[in-house]
């Protein structure tokens, strides 16, 4: 093996670190984008204001921007949110908020996983108990 094949053969995975250590650190220092959440709730538009929205939706409505508007087909309204910049709000809240908001609006109450737990806490249950506590954050609206 020639001295420029070694050289080459140390140097290209060095290489190829440093440039996933850099592209990495560019990522972090991105801000994520602001994603418009949007919703239906089955509720006509003349019975809904922005003002007057039920439960945690509310409570946030100083950080975030809230549009209403009729759904297509008239199968009720969309109500759209927009985290204003340098909100200290996160998407995860507002995904809750929305959850919550859209259930009581639809069924009058909010159906809540976190009843008394059934079993012991310990650590092989734990990862069940995380996934509780944060699964309306995520996932579909």
């Amino acid at each position: 093996m020639t001295r420029t094949a070694k050289v080459l053969l140390i140097a290209g995975p060095i290489a190829a670190g440093a440039a996933a250590v850099a592209a990495g650190r560019r990522a972090k220092r991105r801000t994520p984008p602001r994603h418009r959440h949007v919703l239906t709730v089955y509720r006509p538009l003349a019975e809904l204001e922005v003002t007057q929205l039920p439960g945690s939706l509310s409570e946030i409505a100083d950080h975030v921007e809230i549009r209403l508007a009729a759904a297509p087909g008239g199968r009720g309204t969309e109500i759209a949110v927009r985290i204003l910049d340098g909100s200290p709000i996160t998407d995860g809240e507002v995904r809750r908020a929305l959850r919550e908001t859209r259930s009581l609006l639809e069924a009058g109450d909010v159906l809540l996983p976190s009843g008394p737990p059934t079993t012991v806490s310990t650590p092989l249950n734990r990862p069940l108990q995380t996934a509780t506590a944060h699964g309306r954050e995520g996932g579909l609206l």
